[in-house]
């Protein structure tokens, strides 16, 4: 069979994956506002480890507790103290009585100048490397045709004076960045969605102090052996697309002149301290990686050689593996949206030669590209996101050969919209996305936990009538 390749077992560190098809690490907003994962969660999870995936990678977890993380407007999980350990706990019991599937935890230290301040505490702004606002320019989120369509379906009738928004990406930076232009842009957003409105328009954040960064550091490295204790496979240290970490990847994003500002060792400090402070507290056996961006796409800012520089300085603190993004909010057309298939794996090459370490890509939705990637680009192991909200049995459905079963993500940006617009995130191709604790029979059957109740009901049922 021509995609067995994508089914052959692989290690990353100490850790044996079934096969080379992951779930990529995606914030569904499914959480309860105190960041607790729920019934929802579970019933996610449970969902596509039940489609075969050999690893799923959790959204981005909080380990910061304070006010200036800065994440509380995507409803983020938490895993900042033991309030959370048996939430997560049940989550990561049903997700292993799935055959052999593994389940690694994305923490994260907070999300800096691309987050908000929370509604608890309106005046407590995010804390970043520099006070270096974000915008995000509409012209490249205007330019894929999936939001596009979504905008449209929210502007049914633009006001007088309105501007049209496909009209944006023909603007020059002077047209685009003009007052008037920008108070025009700011009322239409804001009329569709104060937090659409938020995200491309930022606060300016606060500078990080030194105590606060040691103390992140700190707090990374103990939840992180609190995860491998609770039952998780693997940890993966939340870098790339902007937050925080990149942030002092970044020199665009990074002005600081002290021992975590100026040279790329300085700038990586951050992350390369996390990932020491882990191994003090866990060991080297167990399986600890990093997601970086390939490239921050932006001029002046990070490049390739760069982030494979990062790369290396990664593989020699303790990391196993690399998992690959790019980009930021900044370029959100081409980070989120996803110009073609596969094109996160053009980075894999590089990160590969310069650390030997196994590389992880996403963005994928034809197995045929997979395979592609595998040969071609250095990618050991495939991830799936919106693909795999399309369809959470894409693994067994492309090993048992039924490509044509396949129900394919359009890249039609109903996921994203409805995230963005405060909506229950959904799928306009899969309508069980977001609805899964409502259907145990889509996740329940095959899993351990299925014969046990299976035999308690049998047992129950012989009982005497009362």
């Amino acid at each position: 069979m021509k995609f067995d390749r994508l089914f052959e077992p692989i290690r990353i560190g100490t850790l044996e994956l079934k096969n080379r098809v992951a779930m990529a690490p995606m914030n569904m907003g499914y959480s309860d506002p105190l960041g607790y994962p729920g019934d929802q969660a579970l019933a996610w999870y449970a969902t596509r480890a039940r489609g075969g995936f050999g690893l799923l990678i959790t959204e981005a977890v909080m380990v910061n507790p304070h006010a200036w993380y800065g994440g509380e407007i995507m409803n983020v999980s938490h895993f900042t103290d033991y309030r959370y350990y048996r939430f997560w706990g049940k989550v990561l019991d049903t997700v292993h009585s799935y055959d052999k599937c593994k389940m690694c935890i994305q923490l994260s230290p907070g999300w800096g100048r691309q987050g908000h301040p929370p509604v608890s505490s309106p005046d407590v702004y995010p804390a970043a490397p520099s006070p270096v606002p974000v915008h995000v320019d509409l012209r490249d989120l205007m330019a894929n045709k999936g939001w596009e369509t979504q905008l449209k379906k929210r502007v049914a009738k633009p006001s007088a004076g309105a501007i049209d928004f496909t009209e944006l990406i023909k603007m020059s930076d002077e047209e685009y960045y003009a007052p008037e232009t920008q108070l025009a842009l700011r009322q239409m957003v804001m009329a569709l969605s104060q937090e659409m409105h938020d995200i491309i328009w930022r606060e300016t954040p606060r500078e990080i102090t030194i105590p606060e960064i040691r103390e992140l550091e700190d707090r990374m490295a103990v939840q992180a052996e609190e995860a491998f204790k609770l039952g998780f496979d693997a940890v993966e240290i939340h870098s790339p697309h902007g937050y925080l970490i990149h942030q002092f990847l970044s020199p665009i994003m990074n002005k600081r002149v002290d021992e975590y500002g100026g040279s790329l060792e300085n700038r990586a400090r951050f992350l390369t301290n996390i990932i020491t402070k882990i191994r003090d507290r866990v060991g080297t056996d167990k399986p600890v990686w990093c997601r970086l961006s390939g490239a921050d796409l932006m001029p002046g800012g990070a490049t390739h050689e760069d982030q494979c520089r990062v790369a290396a300085l990664c593989r020699d603190a303790g990391v196993d593996a690399i998992d690959i993004s790019q980009g930021s909010y900044q370029t959100a057309g081409t980070t989120f949206a996803y110009a073609g298939e596969g094109n996160f794996s053009r980075w894999a090459k590089g990160f590969k030669e310069a650390t030997g370490l196994p590389t992880i890509a996403p963005n994928f939705i034809h197995p045929e590209s997979c395979i592609k990637a595998m040969t071609e680009d250095s990618v050991d192991i495939v991830s799936l996101g919106r693909q795999a909200i399309a369809d959470p049995f894409w693994p067994a459905k492309v090993k048992e050969g039924r490509i044509k079963d396949i129900v394919k993500c359009t890249r039609c940006q109903e996921c994203f919209s409805t995230f963005i617009f405060n909506q229950w995130t959904t799928c306009a191709v899969n309508p069980t996305a977001g609805r899964e604790r409502l259907l145990p029979e889509l996740w329940m059957k095959g899993s351990r936990l299925e014969s046990r109740i299976a035999k308690y009901k049998a047992r129950a049922e012989g009982l005497p009538q009362i």
